[in-house]
Order: structure tokens, then C-alpha cells, then sequence
């Protein structure tokens, strides 16, 4: 439980925001003192569906300079998170930052520098490495030992409008790429979490169904090396007919565990995920498949900076599926160094 109120503000007030406003309206820890996005009429739209009696503003480090909050919510464009997320730090103030931490590997380095100079706190919207389903394969994958291969799949729908009325998306210097930078981050993130430091990849990005629309990647395909001869295998897509659930399988020397979206399979067997876990706040407050854990992040990442204690989701421990994303884009499908 936080033992102050912070006072916090939130910057790009489009669909992933009403996320963060939800959990911080209803939770005990802070006070939305102002919102800020370049079409004003979206930050008041925001304002009045959440309640919110804060200032508006339009330019962002205006909103951090006049109004000092403890803490800024930045959910803007990816090409803007590095840079925004820096100039909060540099002026000590706290950050939860929607992924991705960078959009290339120019920003990731700058940002890691600023933290390291800054006595404020940042935190990567890594939410599902919260979810009940990822609690339980780590708990189990202490009995068992870490995984000798890992799959990790992402099959997901994006059609032209998605890309064409954001202003923003589908193109390498605003986006940074295109479904490993955005969609698939988050279970990629979750392989590497389960696998440790990756060493090499091979993958090959593609355009299948959108050409002429997009300039980024709508599939992907990579294989991951890890040490002692261990392997993550990658499938990542766009162009599917629908979203599905996420899945991840996690093979061990004598157990086999099966991550698909909410449930958890041990050797082909269900297991009942809710009886590990509390009654925590679970609600899908987006798409089913995009996890459940924003709220649970949200709350622990101002439980950590009342207690003074690490960060729910670090950005060194972040950055590492920036880098293999990165990577993959690099790889052109030839075998390269990730580090």
C-alpha cells in the first residue's frame, strides 16, 4: 500500500491511456493534476469520461515545468518515448513509459545514460510478465530448471485503416518497425525473461499483406541462441484474420509448460492458474489478449517508489527485447551477435 498521494500527470491521451487513467482514478496513490496531448480536445475528452477535474496543456515539457509533478504517464508515439521520457528524468521527475522504451538503438543508449544521472525512477509498461499465467510458469520453472528450447507466438490482426489514420504508425521513423516493435514486444519479452541473456539470432521480416501501405514488418520469424546450445524460436504476424491469444511453450529437460493467453498447461495437462494467486484486480480493461496486469504494474510501480524500493519493470531489464528486436531487423536472415 503507497503512503503518499503522488501527483501525476499523463502525455498522449489516445487509446492506451484510458488504460493508465482507469488505474490511476480508481487506485489510492495519485492525483491526475494535468494531461497533455497536441489535439487538446483529446486530453479533454479524456478528462470528462474519467472525471478528472486537472489543467490541459498541448506542449509537454510546458505541462512538466509549470505544473512539477512527481510522476508523468507518457503513452505518445513510439518515436517520442525516449526523448520525453529523458527530459521528465533530467528535471527528477518519476516515469511509467509505455513500451517500447526506444525506437532504435541511438535512443535506448541516450535514455540509459540520463537514468543513470537521475535520482527519479522509470518504469517500462511491461504488463504481462504480472499476469497470473507468467507468475505460475516462472514458480513452476523453479522446480523444473530453466527451459532448454522456447516458442513464442503472436498472430494478431492490423488492417490499413489501423495504420493509415494514426499519422504515425507503419513507418520506421515514427514507429520504429513494425509487429516486433509493437505487438509481439511483450511476448518477447516474456521468452527472454523465461530464457535468460540471448547471445545470437537469424530472422527474417517481411511485408506479406500490406505492401504499399506500410514501410515496417507485418511477420516475423527468428531464431534465438541462448548459452549451452539453447533455443528460442519466434513467429510474429499482423496478418492474421483475427487476434488470437499469445502463446508460449516452455520446454524442459523432463516437463513441458504451455502458455496460451490466461491458461497454463503442465505436459499437456490444465492447470487452475486462479488457485496460485489472490484476488488481485484482473480486469480486462483493453483486449483480452493484450494480458491483464496494467492495473497490477500501475499499483506496483507506485508501491515500489513510496518503499524506495526497485522498479516492478526496469529499463535495463526492458531494453533487452528492444536490442533482440533490433537485432532482428538487422539480421537480413544471417546469423548475428545480438550484444
Amino acid at each position: 500500500m503507497c503512503e503518499k498521494i503522488y501527483r501525476s500527470v499523463l502525455v498522449g491521451c489516445g487509446t492506451v491511456a484510458d488504460v493508465h487513467l482507469t488505474a490511476l482514478c480508481e487506485g489510492n496513490y495519485a492525483k491526475v493534476t494535468a494531461l497533455c496531448d497536441i489535439l487538446p480536445e483529446k486530453a479533454k475528452a479524456a478528462m470528462n469520461k474519467h472525471g478528472i477535474n486537472c489543467r490541459i496543456y498541448e506542449n509537454y515539457e510546458e505541462m512538466l515545468d509549470k505544473e512539477r509533478p512527481d510522476c508523468v504517464h507518457i503513452c505518445t508515439p513510439h518515436y517520442l518515448h525516449s526523448k520525453m521520457a529523458a527530459e521528465a528524468l533530467s528535471r527528477g521527475i518519476n516515469v511509467f513509459l509505455e513500451k517500447p522504451a526506444a525506437a532504435n538503438e541511438e535512443q535506448l543508449s541516450e535514455l540509459l545514460s540520463v537514468e543513470k544521472k537521475s535520482a527519479a525512477k522509470l518504469c517500462v509498461c511491461f504488463q504481462n510478465r504480472f499476469n497470473p499465467s507468467t507468475l505460475l510458469a516462472e514458480k513452476l520453472l523453479t522446480e523444473f530448471g530453466p527451459p532448454i528450447q522456447a516458442f513464442g507466438s503472436v498472430r494478431w490482426k492490423r488492417d490499413v485503416p489501423y495504420y493509415t489514420q494514426s499519422g504515425w504508425r507503419g513507418k520506421w521513423s515514427t514507429e520504429g518497425g513494425g509487429v516486433m516493435i509493437n505487438q509481439a514486444i511483450h511476448t518477447l519479452d516474456l521468452l527472454l525473461r523465461f530464457m535468460g541473456r540471448p547471445e545470437y539470432i537469424t530472422a527474417t521480416c517481411s511485408n506479406h499483406h500490406l505492401k504499399g501501405v506500410i514501410e515496417v514488418e507485418d511477420t516475423c520469424e527468428a531464431m534465438i541462441e541462448f548459452d549451452g546450445g539453447r533455443q528460442g524460436l519466434f513467429y510474429a504476424t499482423t496478418a492474421a484474420v483475427k487476434d488470437t491469444q499469445i502463446e508460449l511453450q516452455l520446454i524442459c529437460k523432463e516437463h513441458e509448460i504451455r502458455i496460451i493467453g490466461p491458461r497454463v498447461y503442465l505436459d499437456g495437462d490444465p492447470l487452475d492458474v486462479a488457485n496460485y494467486f489472490g484476488k488481485e484486480d484482473r480486469r480486462v480493461l483493453v483486449k483480452e489478449c493484450y494480458g491483464n496486469s496494467h492495473i497490477t504494474l500501475i499499483r506496483s510501480f507506485y508501491d515500489a517508489l513510496s518503499k524506495g524500493e526497485e522498479m516492478p519493470v526496469t529499463l535495463e531489464s526492458a531494453a533487452e527485447a528492444v536490442r533482440v528486436l533490433l537485432a532482428a531487423y538487422r539480421s537480413h536472415d544471417e546469423r548475428i551477435k545480438i550484444h
